[in-house]
């Protein structure tokens, strides 16, 4: 989610869904262009996990908000 208050959008409060594969083609982007700068890990895309799919989906969920603020 974001919040804006520019003039140019007529919706202040919008939602935004991106598939794993867009933080990976991102991610990879920033690799490519970053030169000495380290670029953050992406949490796992699968993989054993004991719990329930939504803990999972959740877990990933934060590991990639946390990718995006680093």
């Amino acid at each position: 989610f974001f919040q804006t208050n520019s003039k140019a959008f007529t919706a202040k409060t919008s939602c935004v869904r991106r598939r794993y594969r867009e933080f990976a083609w991102l991610r990879r982007e920033l690799q490519r262009n970053a030169g000495l700068v380290p670029v953050p890990e992406l949490p796992g895309k699968s993989g054993f996990f004991v719990g329930s799919t939504d803990e999972f989906i959740e877990r990933r969920r934060q590991g990639l908000q946390h990718f995006l603020e680093r």
